[in-house]
């Protein structure tokens, strides 16, 4: 049987591999030893390529990387194969393993033959040393250049504060003789009988006064606006008043040049809209004051119309809102367009130059952008000009609640005991024009020139309020407000910050010392009773004119008995829509009152009185005196 076998594979198959070497144990373990050691090395080589395949996944060359480690272990499998067929003569398998292995050595040889040319296109290491010192020196310029504009803005920066400081100061120094001038024009107009030339006198210096504080107030909200301290700040207001304020101020100075002064309103207006109507009135009259300065024929159109409106989701419309102002004046050529915005620039014949400061459309502008629109303008010289802007403005609901203040006149009183004021500036002028404005009407004022002053007139006094000024020596204000919030005895005692500066900062600063409000200089009569009132709970007394006056609405009602009022049901409505502040809905139920029934003609004359003024307040307290209560 063994013989068989040995006679089969030597006659059918192969022989070993081994007897070619005869069998010879140190020639067969040479190969062993040698074959083995070739193939742990090639096996040890793609080991290391997929490593390093795995850690530079950036590297554009990892399939060659790949065929390259396959052609590798296919010759280090050849190399086992042969320690294999030395017993074995498996020799089928040992070519088949070498032609795959040529065929993988062909394709990894073409594959290298298309990526050479590549590999060549490669920076060499001279050339990337070339480029990293080029680098290294576009690093160090740019760093350079960084550095001088840091300082360049730094420089910019300081200059710019300086410019600040500077505006601040001379703000205050500008309108401290001015507190004195319009003060005191406020107080001989409220106090003294004069001749009519006196009159004349007084109004001519505070009109002259009044200009001289508009081109204050024009350079430092250009400085402001230069600067980024510029803030809108938004109300709710009734949309047709705030058109009509603008437009009376500029009919009455067309009618004085004798041209024509028309104002175009679209039917969809608004009724209440939500924008700052400070700086929108600002931005139209200077824009309605340009164009009748420079007219002078023909006529000054002014239209207002919605070219859109968008619909909020759960919430209130926007309004897309188009103003516009065309006028048959002067007009421009291409070379005054391109300066009319640039601050004291002024173009136009030299006569209307001396008219302002040529700060008016720059303000304008710069506004506009800040409501986030643009200025267009059009013009042709010698046939006029066109200025429009567009604005999307929310619209408002609750303008009312700021309609309901209305002015009662002159005020001579106020009820109930006396109040001491202490007054504490450095300048005797300005604490003159304040202790002159409240003694008349029964207040007792107390002066001090300083803060180290005032705190000594605190105990001896103790006052109900406090006006006190930020700028003095020894204490300023801002140090005598914190050491009064830091009293237990006046540390509730309201204090009113008053300063010639209008600086946003300031006012913040005052507030955040613990002020109560700020009054800015010159001081304005009406706003500083306002605040006295406010703080103080005071009813004001009013002289007889002016209680003649507010008597037509509150007590000339034809003796009340002669007034006949509408149902409930129609009296209810009626204070619904004055809630709503809807002027056009009260107009009409007024009219509609007065069809249904001649009875009562009186009550809808006096309700149709008080809408067509936009007096809610009144309106409101003589509906709700027919209304039983609840």
């Amino acid at each position: 049987m063994m013989l068989t076998l040995f006679k089969d594979f030597y006659l059918i198959g192969f022989i070993p591999h081994g007897h070619c070497y005869l069998w010879q144990t140190g020639l067969v373990w040479l190969n062993i030893i040698g074959d083995a050691t070739i193939a742990i090395s090639y096996y040890s080589i793609p080991c290391l390529l997929v490593y390093f395949i795995f850690q530079r996944k950036d590297v554009p060359f990892n399939g060659v990387f790949l065929l390259f480690g396959a052609f590798i272990i296919a010759c280090g499998t050849g190399h086992l194969m042969d320690i294999w067929t030395l017993w074995y003569p498996d020799y089928w398998i040992a070519a088949g393993l070498k032609a795959f292995t040529a065929l993988i050595s062909i394709y990894t040889a073409f594959a290298l033959v298309y990526l050479i040319p590549l590999a060549l296109k490669l920076p060499s290491p001279a050339q990337l040393e070339t480029a990293n010192q080029a680098l290294k020196s576009e690093i160090v310029e740019r760093k350079r250049i960084e550095q001088e504009l840091r300082i360049a803005e730094e420089i910019a920066t300081n200059s710019s504060q300086a410019k600040s400081e500077f505006l601040a100061n001379m703000s205050h120094e500008l309108r401290t003789p001015l507190n004195g001038i319009l003060g005191y024009t406020q107080i001989l107009q409220r106090t003294e009988s004069l001749t009519e030339k006196g009159h004349k006198g007084l109004d001519i210096i505070q009109q002259c006064g009044s200009h001289l504080l508009t081109l204050i107030n024009d350079v430092l909200d250009l400085a402001k606006i230069e600067a980024r301290k510029l803030e809108l700040n938004p109300i709710d207001f009734y949309f047709p008043a705030f058109i009509d304020s603008v437009t009376e101020i500029c009919r009455v100075r067309a009618e004085q040049k004798g041209i024509g002064f028309y104002v175009q309103l679209s039917a969809d207006l608004p009724v209440g809209i939500r924008a700052d109507d400070k700086r929108l009135r600002q931005a139209l009259i200077n824009l309605l004051g340009n164009a009748i300065k420079f007219t002078e024929k023909g006529s000054v159109n002014f239209k207002i119309e919605v070219k859109a409106t968008q619909e909020e989701f759960q919430k209130l419309p926007i309004h897309k809102i188009r103003f516009e102002v065309r006028d048959t004046g002067v007009g421009m050529n291409p070379e005054q367009l391109q300066k009319i915005f640039l601050p004291f620039e002024q173009v136009g014949e030299q006569k209307r130059q001396i008219e302002g400061t040529g700060l008016g459309l720059a303000i304008t502008h710069k506004i506009i952008t800040l409501m986030g629109s643009q200025i267009e303008v059009k013009s042709e010289f010698g046939q006029g000009s066109s200025f429009w802007f567009e604005l999307e403005l929310p619209e408002a609901k609750d303008w009312a609640k700021a309609s309901r203040a209305i002015p009662q006149g002159t005020v001579v009183g106020y009820e109930g005991k006396k109040r001491k004021i202490l007054v504490v500036d450095d300048r005797w002028q300005n604490r003159l024009v304040v202790t002159n404005l409240l003694e008349p009407i029964g207040f007792v004022v107390i002066e001090a020139s300083n803060g180290k002053e005032a705190i000594s007139q605190l105990n001896s006094h103790q006052p109900d309020l406090i006006i006190t000024d930020l700028m003095m020596p020894l204490i300023n204000g801002f140090e005598f407000i914190n050491q009064l919030r830091h009293s237990s005895k006046f540390e509730k005692t309201p204090v009113i910050a008053s300063s010639a500066s209008v600086f946003e900062t300031d006012q913040y600063r005052s507030i955040d010392a613990g002020a109560n409000a700020f009054l800015p200089k010159p001081v304005d009569a009406e706003m500083l009773l306002e605040v006295l009132r406010k703080y103080l709970l005071l009813q004001w007394i009013y002289d007889d004119k002016a209680k003649k006056n507010h008597a037509y609405h509150a007590a000339n009602t034809d003796n009340q008995e002669n007034i006949t009022p509408p149902t409930i049901e129609v009296l209810q409505q009626l204070m619904e829509l004055v809630k709503d502040g809807d002027i056009e809905g009260i107009l009409e139920m007024a009219k509609q009152i007065s069809i249904f029934d001649e009875k009562l003609n009186k009550f809808a004359g006096q309700i149709t009185h008080f809408a067509s003024n936009f007096q809610i307040q009144l309106l409101e307290e003589f509906v709700q005196q027919y209304l039983p209560i609840n």
